[in-house]
């Protein structure tokens, strides 16, 4: 059987999309609106419900966490708001999720950045208060409206961009990285996933260059794949047992490497775990190591060693980190190791 839930059931991308927000919004009588305090201060001034009674929670202050979903989600009921709002990054777009989540209200999403999917999945992703991933959680349903405004999103950082598309590069790397599990039937979702995947890699290749020096349509292009084809890609997934080793990187060295992680933006970390997971899985489609490598230093700017993250490659970090990526692969520490040494 195949079964495939879609992140959001409505994605609205173009300038002025926070016009159309406030359209689909209309009659709404009261909302809570969940967001960081950059995300906040950029999306309030652009965004204007007419008639309704807006209440605004305490900006979010580094990692989304449960404890404080679950203070803004007693906040919403209390103001008996109809509906969740949220403006910002990824941290942000998870944390109004949770709120949603906790509250039985519905969500709407103006991601403020390109710099990861989070918007138009039901993935909620929090931490507790040491920093640490909390578990996987999700949506019991579509978030139910996404809207990137172009002209918002044209006024964030380069850097968040660029973080996004190394976020997205993971999506090629993860799904290849069934082949790392002799026992992996072939199916439908997983070849699906990999011609997506491999779509949203021409995408990034071709268009990202001239998006970071702020061509207006290969930034649309970025925008598009950033916030919905990942998003896609995620929601179609497979039934072969993948790796998803980038990621289990990222989480590692947030859990190990707290210092070190707050430096970069999470697609920057997820970058370098990309180049860890295309040396185990090797050329995927053409695509080498070393071309993806040449990518994220030459076009992106973003790290690609060990030494860029400021991380510690002695024997004993190396196989902490080893341990906690494998543990949650289900690969060899000994093949993880390895590999993580070639960084």
């Amino acid at each position: 059987m195949i079964e495939i839930l879609q992140g959001a059931a409505r994605y609205v991308q173009g300038p002025g999309a926070l016009s159309r927000m406030a359209q689909d919004l209309r009659g709404l009588e009261s909302a809570f609106v969940v967001g960081g305090k950059t995300g906040l201060a950029a999306f309030l001034p652009a965004f204007r419900l007419e008639g309704a009674r807006i209440e605004t929670g305490e900006p979010l202050a580094g990692k989304s966490t449960w404890e404080q979903a679950r203070a803004l989600a007693e906040r919403a009921v209390r103001a008996d708001a109809q509906a969740i709002l949220g403006a910002g990054g990824g941290a942000a777009m998870d944390l109004a999720k949770a709120v949603a989540a906790l509250s039985g209200r519905r969500v709407y999403l103006a991601p403020t950045t390109a710099a990861t999917c989070a918007a138009a999945t039901t993935l909620i992703a929090l931490y507790d208060g040491q920093g640490r991933r909390s578990g996987a959680y999700a949506l019991p349903r579509p978030v139910d409206g996404v809207y990137a405004d172009e002209a918002l999103l044209a006024k964030a950082p380069a850097r968040t961009l660029a973080a996004g598309i190394a976020d997205g590069m993971a999506k090629l790397s993860e799904t290849a990285s069934a082949c790392l599990y002799p026992d992996n039937p072939p199916e439908p979702r997983w070849r699906s996933a990999m011609a997506q995947a491999l779509h949203l890699m021409d995408v990034y290749f071709s268009c990202a260059a001239d998006a970071l020096a702020g061509d207006e349509t290969a930034r649309s292009e970025v925008v598009y794949a950033n916030l919905q084809l990942v998003s896609a890609i995620t929601a179609t997934g497979s039934n072969r047992r993948t790796g998803e080793i980038a990621h289990a990187f990222y989480n590692g060295v947030t859990a190990l490497f707290p210092e070190q992680r707050a430096r970069f933006l999470h697609g920057e970390i997820v970058g370098v775990g990309v180049l860890l997971e295309m040396e185990m899985t090797g050329t995927i489609a053409g695509y080498t190591r070393k071309s993806a490598a040449a990518f994220l230093r030459e076009v992106l700017a973003c790290p690609t060693t060990l030494s860029d993250l400021g991380l510690p490659a002695d024997e004993v970090s190396l196989a902490r980190l080893s341990a906690y990526i494998s543990e949650r692969s289900g690969l060899s520490p000994t093949s993880v190791v390895v590999a993580l040494g070639t960084l």
